[in-house]
């Protein structure tokens, strides 16, 4: 779907469509339903029939074995089919929301880092979890709801009309009250949901930027300030919380209200009628017991499906309120490189930068400017320059993230654009100042280069990049368990974990940002040294602001304006 079609859909309509892959699932819980209802008329006729015989005086109990027979195959048909129908309700929801977080997730993949890295990742799980997680009551109970709040009201007076006109006629009128003030209720459920779903992303946000600093927080003893803050932005949850749910409550009370109040009008009714004070209702001669009781039993399930449909309406607004952000996401223009269909060049690889510019979309002013730069197997090159002057921007056009606004890549002679991504980043290894280490093992987060890599293999990455100095340390040594993001390592062994992963990739093409960030000059040195080792057939980027690490490259640049000014002789100075 293209981004204006997508736009142009409201969510009503949108969420419609997403439950696509639920259909068959959703069908079955609709037909479930509707099954249930005649297992429901056949128990109220039947029950009406034995009850209304034995107070007439017409036989025994053990005269209506038969009718007791029906009654009790009534009750397992209703149960068999109300399971039926919250089962397949169920697995509607699973199978559209696995749907929907596949299309999220691949809509992030081609939307790239270059995107990722601009929104926190906390809203962004967020996104992906509560807000995906929020369409569940839509699809496995509003949608088949809406069917039966039609069909199953629509058998029951089907039932009802050959018995009592009357009946039939208050049945008809009353039922569109319950929809009516459903709908006035749930435009302001609506507007609650949108509100503590924004304040549910500022808050995982918040908690996880929170979590990851807090050595830096303990450092400057701010801790107890921080604990304050996510007291308050919690209180302003619950609040929010305790809104939806008011109106949630309130709209079961006001449905609630109006169906006792026709089931009442019903009795009453039916209870002059005995009285005789009222005459008309019944098609010949006055009400019987029997009508009267099958009348009775089923008024209440005649609005049953009206006031359920009442209470899953505030789950359809939660999942419209969820689907502007999840729309939103789907809509978002897409600004990373093209992906052609060239498979990328063998080792050795050369990279020219040809008058390559970049400018942000939405920015006036240009982060790179008509730069020109040489990349040679065997001839490291290093880019100095302050934070915020576009080295990461530079690093990530060579990785495609973005697409460039003037200028050409090559690779080997054969422009980037034109270059199949995937095949471009597998000759590529990548290490970043912000290193992600996933919760597992330490063995597995380095396979994650290379899967076959053997022991001896990951011995010499290990002691090429030093981690071997503190992996004898470990408990379990390769096989040491590393949490989330690396907790419990300290940032000069993550940064170390990174160059071994990045060494056992052994890819043609080294970018190094930072590389030796948090490291002490011993392990800085050691470092460059296996690096030297490592580049001297392969083609390397270095971006630092480290005297020492420029001065492991054989060319050096500053970066200023955009454009790059050559460093020469000893690399002390301003950078």
């Amino acid at each position: 779907m293209s981004q204006p079609e997508t736009q142009a859909v409201k969510p009503s309509a949108w969420l419609r469509k997403t439950a696509g892959p639920g259909r068959r699932w959703t069908l079955l819980a609709i037909v479930a339903g509707l099954l249930l209802g005649l297992a429901l008329v056949l128990q109220a006729d039947r029950l009406a029939y034995v009850v209304s015989g034995l107070v007439e005086g017409r036989g025994g109990l053990a005269d209506y074995s038969a009718e007791i027979s029906l009654l009790v195959l009534a009750v397992c048909l209703r149960a068999l089919f109300g399971f039926l129908r919250e089962w397949a309700g169920v697995r509607a929801s699973l199978s559209v929301r696995q749907a929907l977080r596949q299309e999220l997730l691949v809509k992030l993949d081609r939307l790239g880092p270059g995107f990722t890295h601009r929104r926190q990742s906390g809203e962004l799980s967020t996104l992906l979890l509560e807000q995906v997680e929020a369409l569940d009551g839509f699809i496995a109970r509003y949608l088949p709801q809406m069917a039966q709040a039609v069909g199953l009201p629509l058998i029951i007076l089907l039932f009802v009309l050959p018995q009592n006109w009357a009946v039939a006629l208050i049945f008809i009128l009353t039922a569109p009250l319950v929809p009516l003030f459903m709908a006035l209720v749930g435009m302001k459920a609506a507007d609650a949901n949108r509100r503590n779903f924004q304040v549910l992303a500022n808050l995982s946000s918040y908690l996880l930027d929170v979590i990851q600093g807090l050595p830096t927080l303990k450092l400057f003893q701010r801790s107890e300030s921080e604990a304050a803050t996510i007291a308050r932005v919690s209180e302003e949850f619950r609040l929010k919380t305790m809104e939806v749910l008011r109106l949630a409550f309130l709209s079961s009370a006001v449905l609630e209200f109006f169906a006792s109040v026709s089931i009442a009008l019903t009795a009453v009714y039916l209870g002059f009628s005995f009285l005789g004070q009222l005459g008309f209702g019944a098609w010949e001669g006055d009400i019987t017991l029997y009508q009267a009781l099958f009348i009775l039993l089923l008024a209440p399930e005649f609005y049953l499906p009206l006031r359920e449909l009442g209470t899953q309406y505030h789950a359809k607004q939660e999942a419209v309120a969820a689907s502007e952000k999840l729309m939103e996401l789907l809509d978002e223009a897409e600004h990373q490189a093209e992906s052609g269909s060239l498979a990328a060049p063998d080792a050795p690889i050369n990279i020219r930068f040809e008058q390559v510019s970049l400018t942000y979309p939405g920015a006036e002013q240009a982060v790179l400017s008509g730069l020109d730069l040489s990349i040679e197997p065997g001839q490291p090159v290093a880019i100095a320059g302050p934070s915020g002057v576009g080295k990461s921007s530079l690093m990530n056009l060579l990785l495609g993230f973005y697409p460039l606004s003037q200028g050409r890549i090559l690779i080997n002679g054969q422009e980037l654009v034109q270059l199949d991504r995937d095949s471009w980043l597998s000759r590529v290894a990548w290490v970043s100042q912000h290193t992600t280490l996933f919760s597992g093992t330490l063995r597995e987060n380095l396979l994650l280069a290379d899967p076959d890599a053997d022991d001896v293999r990951l011995r010499r990455v290990c002691d090429a990049a030093h981690v071997t100095e503190f992996l004898d340390r470990l408990p379990q040594g390769l096989d040491t368990r590393v949490e989330e993001a690396g907790a419990g390592l300290s940032g000069g062994q993550i940064q170390r974990i990174a160059l071994a992963r990045a060494l056992l990739k052994d890819a043609p093409v080294l970018l190094l940002d930072e590389p030796t960030a948090n490291l002490d000059r011993e392990s800085e040195l050691l470092i460059l040294q296996a690096l030297e080792a490592f580049a001297r057939d392969r083609t390397v980027l270095i971006l630092s602001h480290r005297d020492a690490t420029l001065l492991a490259a054989k060319h050096r640049f500053r970066l200023r304006h955009g454009r790059l000014e050559v460093l020469s002789g000893e690399a002390g100075g301003e950078l």
